[in-house]
């Protein structure tokens, strides 16, 4: 199962939620149905999702039935997963960010250097949250510069570590 969105809080009395989206352009989270939310196990179809709406940075939905701030509690707080074959085919080297998550770092010298926890995406460039001897070291998503080499297959990503401050000292 993929992670592609999370359920928040309520929003109003009147059984609206916060939801946000994960995917790449946030509106394709509703091309993913069926919603499988994870800690309920509740199944969210189209059908499901009566109205939704633009709200800042995220989305506020309506579900079907859901009429009153007190009917919300059994959604809230609850990531949105999806299962694998529901995400579109990709073309050779092409990857899903959930894809390297299972990958391991390992630098120019073959020195294997940690495994991602987090991704971190900013205006400019995503970053890679490494775990390195209990330390969290951050690495630029960028090809060629920081990242030489991914090889999703293997599960390894291959990082040119030079340019980086001596982060791991």
């Amino acid at each position: 199962m993929i992670t592609i969105g999370k359920i928040g809080k309520p929003y109003g009395i009147l059984g609206w939620f916060h939801m946000f989206s994960y995917t790449e352009k946030k509106n394709n989270i509703f091309n993913y149905f069926p919603w499988k939310l994870e800690k309920s196990n509740i199944l969210l179809y189209k059908n499901n999702i009566i109205h939704y709406k633009t709200h800042t940075d995220h989305f506020l939905i309506k579900i079907k039935d859901i009429n009153n701030r007190t009917q919300t509690l059994n959604f809230i707080k609850q990531n949105i997963l999806i299962k694998n074959f529901q995400l579109p085919k990709l073309k050779n080297k092409e990857y899903y960010w959930n894809d390297i998550f299972s990958c391991y770092i390992f630098d120019l010298k073959k020195k294997k250097i940690g495994s991602i926890k987090n991704i971190i995406d900013n205006k400019f460039y995503c970053t890679l949250e490494i775990l390195y001897k209990k330390k969290k070291i951050y690495i630029p998503f960028i090809q060629p510069n920081f990242i030489k080499k991914i090889d999703i297959k293997k599960k390894i990503i291959v990082i040119d570590l030079t340019n980086l401050n001596n982060q791991l000292i």
